[in-house]
This record gives C-alpha cells, structure tokens and sequence, in this order.
C-alpha cells in the first residue's frame, strides 16, 4: 500500500511553465511579417497608381481653369438664409398695400384686410351660383372643376 502523500503513478500534470522567449520571438516575427507585408502593399499601390496615370488620356483643355467657378445657374450657398430671405418677403408682400399690376391697376392689400373685405361683400356672384356636387366638365383640364 502506498502512504498518505503519495502521488497516484497515473495522474500527471505539466512541470514547466510555458516559455515567455517563444511568445516574445512570436510577437515580434508577427510585427515584421505585418510590416513587411505593408510596406510591400504601399509600393504595389504606388505602382499601380503610376501605371493608372500613365494610361489616363489627358485632360481636355477647357478642364485647365480648374479654380474658376462654372456658370450659373448653382446651388444654394446657404439655403436656410435663403428660405429665411423668401419667408420674410412673402410676409411682407402678404402684411402690406402695394402693385402687383401697375398698367393693369391691380393692387394687393394685407390678407387679413382681405378677408374683411370679401366677408362685407359677401359671396362673389360666379362662386353663388355653382353647385359643390356637380361634376367636372369635359372641357376643364384634369383636376379642376369648372364653376
């Protein structure tokens, strides 16, 4: 019989730790082939890129004024101050008195002027007499009905 302490003959376990010199070598092999392997990417682009301007046609010659600006019509620069700008004249047009046909004597007044007007008036005489359910007549173009 064995005594207490004793190891039993088939249970085994690993004696050395493992070798930090191999994991280090590793590391540093890693580092040299991703290295090299970039290197040698960056002079294949190079090439290749050479070779691509080597082959383009050359550009035609109006394209040499490269920083002049092409004609207009062009987009917005600043579109928010743009439509900020529009709002504020549409406000303006719609809140004051004003021509909108001098020769034909067409004044525009503010809506709000407007709509007393039209309300003291009462309903236009053509608007009076047509009848909300009748249908479109052929001769109105799509989408608009004729009163």
């Amino acid at each position: 019989m064995s005594a207490p302490g004793d190891g039993h003959p088939e249970v085994r376990y690993e004696q050395s730790d493992v070798r930090a010199g191999a994991i280090v070598r590793f590391a540093i092999g890693l580092v040299l082939v991703v290295g090299v392997s970039a290197a040698v990417l960056l002079g294949l682009f190079k090439l290749f890129a050479r070779q691509q301007r080597r082959q383009d046609p050359p550009p035609p010659p109006l394209a040499q004024d490269a920083g002049r600006l092409p004609p207009g019509p062009r987009l917005q620069a600043a579109p928010l101050q743009d439509l900020e700008q529009l709002r504020a004249e549409e406000e303006k047009e719609l809140t004051s008195y004003g021509w909108a046909d001098r020769k034909a004597g067409i004044v525009h007044i503010p809506i709000d002027e407007a709509i007393k007007v039209v309300a003291a008036r009462g309903r236009p005489p053509a608007a009076a007499t047509a009848t909300p359910s009748a249908p479109p007549s052929p001769s109105a173009p799509p989408g608009k009905a004729r009163r």
